[in-house]
């Protein structure tokens, strides 16, 4: 008489690379491990995001998003070729790929969120990356102090998740420590931002970091001819508001002024669409002095019947508003 192991569905197995659980685990989402255990499961031939999508119960949307995380961190290859199971370094698997491609590199697609890695794999990614440790050295120096584990971890996801060059990360770490915001939440948003808009160059950084000095000068002038005291950083709204008047516009001081005391006037609050509905009015109509304010308004007042609506109605002034939401 014999005895027989009786495993049942556990009687087929595949193998998962040790690495990939411990350095991602913590990093890697839901969707994006269902597609490499799926992966993993059928290794031996390469499959479309539709097909690893279709596969594990995802859209195209959420497929391509997944199988971009694992290309990213070098553990697929967009070639048609078996799946590997070597964790590569992504700067390795990602001069691979550009050796074997001659197309151009589509931009990277970012993560939803930053996961940052942990302590342990920042301090081997440190001590293994010329390129990493350069980047980290050169930051602590700009700052002048050791960068913790969270911004560390930040600044290495915005080179190897988000694509950004070293160069211009620390162009970003320069700018956010020049206005005094040299933090992770501030420098985190900024990586989102610059990936969204395609911004992973030194041409358009530099071409950026004057946009945001621009407005940043914009603002202050606002905030001047606005009477405001409380000299705080302006909402992106605010900061697209401003440029524009100040920047693409060239309205004068007096015209800000003007435009909100009739927006404080008229509802009794500081309505940035309201103010932007004024200067556009004017900006269209050539009015570049207080003068040429004032007599617009007189002129317009002249030929309104008795009882009419105000010549600078919000709700219609709304309509016209260049930015729909806060951003």
């Amino acid at each position: 008489m014999g005895y027989a192991l009786q495993l049942g569905a556990w009687s087929s197995v595949f193998a998962v690379p040790g690495a990939l659980v411990d350095r991602y685990i913590k990093t890697a989402d839901g969707d994006q491990l269902k597609v490499i255990l799926w992966l993993l499961r059928n290794n031996g031939r390469s499959y479309s995001a539709e097909e690893i999508g279709e596969a594990v119960g995802l859209n195209g949307a959420q497929a391509e998003r997944a199988v971009q995380f694992w290309v990213q961190n070098g553990l697929l290859q967009k070639e048609e070729a078996p799946l590997s199971t070597t964790l590569q370094p992504a700067a390795a698997a990602a001069a691979a790929v550009a050796a074997s491609t001659p197309a151009p590199a589509a931009r990277p697609t970012a993560p939803r969120r930053m996961l940052r890695p942990d302590g342990v794999y920042i301090s081997e990614l440190v001590e293994t990356s010329p390129t990493i440790r350069r980047l980290v050295e050169e930051a602590e120096s700009m700052l002048g102090k050791t960068l913790s584990p969270a911004l560390s971890g930040t600044l290495i996801q915005a080179h190897e998740d988000y694509g950004l060059p070293c160069e211009v990360i620390l162009m970003l770490v320069a700018y956010a420590n020049k206005i005094g915001r040299a933090n992770t939440s501030y420098i985190e948003s900024t990586v989102r931002n610059w990936t969204d808009s395609n911004i992973l160059s030194i041409e358009a950084a530099e071409e950026k970091l004057r946009e945001l000095d621009e407005t940043a000068v914009a603002w202050k002038r606002c905030e001047q001819a606005f009477g405001m005291t409380s000299r705080r950083a302006p909402s992106r709204n605010e900061g697209q508001y401003a440029h524009r008047w100040v920047c693409e516009w060239g309205m004068p001081d007096e015209l800000l002024n003007e435009a909100y005391n009739r927006c404080v006037d008229n509802t009794g609050k500081v309505n940035m669409k309201y103010i932007n509905a004024i200067l556009e009015r004017w900006h269209k109509s050539g009015i570049r002095t207080l003068k040429e304010a004032v007599d617009e308004k007189l002129a317009a007042e002249a030929r309104r019947e008795p009882k009419h609506t105000p010549s600078y109605d919000l709700d219609e002034y709304e309509k016209y508003d260049i930015f729909d939401s806060e951003k």
